[in-house]
């Protein structure tokens, strides 16, 4: 059985494993309070991205037009 196949089959098991395991900690008494604390920090840190890109170092590109470069 190819690859493909083999993940289109499981595909349905994690999806129901994923949600089982989501209700089961949604019912535990502040879940949902973290995941919200947890959500606009993701949303605040996301902000940071272009910061991080533009004070990132920067990698150093050597071309040359000759084979025989030192």
């Amino acid at each position: 059985m190819t690859k493909l196949k083999m993940e289109k089959r499981s595909k349905p098991k994690r999806a129901q494993a994923h949600a089982e395991m989501l209700e089961a900690a949604l019912a535990r008494p502040g879940v949902r309070e973290v995941m919200r604390v947890y959500g606009g920090w993701q949303e605040k840190d996301q902000g940071l991205d272009v910061y991080r890109s533009a004070t990132k170092k920067p990698e150093r590109i050597t071309t040359t037009n000759s084979s025989r470069a030192c």
